[in-house]
């Protein structure tokens, strides 16, 4: 039996049309909604869709990303699915048939993604970045430059299915037992760099990408709708500080190097919106 989560957390509106677009499709035994504490009334809208193929269920003790996702996956376990598909709320799925292809190669990866199209183009999984690209990465504008240098190459992808190191979690198939064998999404983190941790928690080892299957992503729509600039940026570097301590084992001078570029960074947000802000008086 194959299951399928969705993470929602205040976009109900967003979470009916995925549901809406999967909910007659034959393959999938379970559909789980997991509302992430939301702050709005997403989660009675929600529930009024339930029926003996899906379920809506509630957290309340955080909206972190990653421990949604553990919440809705140790339920697909009690109802006895070992495999399900991992979803954001702003995924559009093309046919049935895609999901099937995924299915198929079920026995073959722990983690297995398709090729995301966003609005700026593809994401087809990297590679786990280095401390150095952390750094790089990390320092607004001057990361386009070196975003690419954990890229996989283009030849790379002349494969219909591509062992790599990372894949995005907007949208993924799982084994539910490999990911419980190493204790499930580190739920530490919010929103971002939980790939890259489970890459690391799985040794860069059981990860594939699916380069005959293609979803498109509307890329930070719910985010958008829920954390400004500054905040966003603050997620984001909270993450890639405790992803490089904890799994990079980055010594002292990367953190604080890192610590140092948030710093900088968020006060400039700050300033500019301040700015922005009177200037419109």
């Amino acid at each position: 039996m194959i299951g399928f989560l969705i993470i929602n957390y205040n976009d109900a509106p967003t979470t009916k049309k995925l549901l809406t677009n999967i909910k007659d499709y034959k393959c999938l035994s379970k559909i789980v909604i997991v509302d992430n504490n939301s702050s709005d009334n997403s989660y009675e809208l929600l529930k009024k869709l339930e029926n003996d193929k899906i379920a809506v269920l509630k957290r309340t003790d955080g909206r972190e990303f990653g421990a949604g996702i553990n919440f809705g996956l140790r339920y697909l376990e009690k109802q006895n699915i070992h495999y399900s598909f991992v979803s954001n709320s702003d995924i559009i799925i093309n046919s049935e048939n895609d999901l099937k292809k995924i299915i198929e190669k079920k026995e073959h990866g722990a983690i297995i993604g398709p090729i995301i199209k966003e609005h700026s183009g593809y994401n087809r999984g990297w590679k786990v970045p280095t401390n150095f690209q952390l750094v790089l990465t990390s320092i607004p504008f001057v990361y386009r430059f070196f975003d690419h240098l954990n890229h996989y190459h283009e030849e790379d992808y002349n494969t219909n299915f591509l062992a790599v190191e990372v894949v995005s979690f907007c949208f993924f198939f799982v084994s539910i037992e490999h990911l419980k064998k190493v204790d499930y999404l580190d739920e530490n983190v919010f929103l971002y760099f939980e790939e890259n941790i489970m890459s690391s928690k799985l040794k860069k080892q059981n990860i594939y990408l699916d380069c005959e299957v293609e979803v498109f992503h509307n890329h930070s729509v719910t985010i958008n709708k829920n954390l400004n600039r500054a905040k966003k940026y603050q997620a984001l570097s909270k993450s890639r500080r405790y992803f490089a301590k904890y799994y990079n084992h980055a010594g002292i001078l990367t953190r604080s190097l890192l610590w140092i570029i948030e710093k900088m960074t968020v006060m400039t947000l700050s300033f500019v919106s301040i700015f922005h802000h009177s200037s419109k008086k």
